[in-house]
């Protein structure tokens, strides 16, 4: 029978029982767990993150224009910048009559830019611990599965060339940031 679950007799019960004027009487045993009671005072009990999941959680309403933020866009710009979509866009039409947006958009990439290199530096250092040598285990066999560790190792010498190269490149890297970031600010 298609559709067909215990829950949906039971409901379509307790309807017909309504409908009739008959007192519905549960068939079955509701089993919870009801914690200490507190006295606070009127306040309600929050747990630790439920702070947090509020400052994560988008709200139904922009908090600098009070508009529904129900669109794709107000997701994304409420987690990167903390208001909506039409906000964002009213922001840079205000900076590009000002003739600034050029100015913000580039120190944005380079903030960007910056985020990168340093992600990049932890992903180096994380290389670093494993002295170049890594073990996996792979599960082979279709009948009778097993373990197989795979050992995969740098040569010492080739695996400090590997590193330097790396440092070296990122510091480059941080080095023309930086260097155009200071044109970008002259230019103020």
């Amino acid at each position: 029978m298609a559709g067909y679950s215990k829950e949906a007799e039971r409901q379509n019960k307790a309807l017909a029982d309504l409908m009739a004027g008959r007192e519905h009487e549960k068939e079955y045993v509701q089993v919870g767990y009801e914690g200490k009671q507190e006295n606070l005072g009127g306040k309600t009990r929050e747990s630790e993150l439920s702070e947090v999941m509020q400052s994560v959680r988008m709200p139904l309403f922009c908090p600098k224009c009070d508009k529904a933020m129900k669109k794709k866009l107000d997701d994304k710009f409420w987690r990167t910048q903390g208001h909506c979509f039409d906000c964002q866009v009213d922001i840079e039409n205000k900076l590009r009559i000002k003739g600034e947006f050029d100015n913000w958009a580039q120190l944005k990439m380079l903030n960007n830019q910056k985020a990168y290199l340093k992600d990049l530096e932890q992903s180096i250092d994380e290389f670093e611990t494993t002295g170049g040598k890594k073990e996996w285990l792979n599960n082979v066999g279709v009948n009778t599965p097993e373990l197989e560790a795979e050992k995969w190792e740098m040569g010492e010498k080739e695996f400090e060339n590997q590193i330097t190269e790396a440092r070296k490149f990122i510091q480059d890297a941080k080095d023309k940031v930086e260097q155009f970031e200071k044109q970008i600010q002259g230019d103020k």
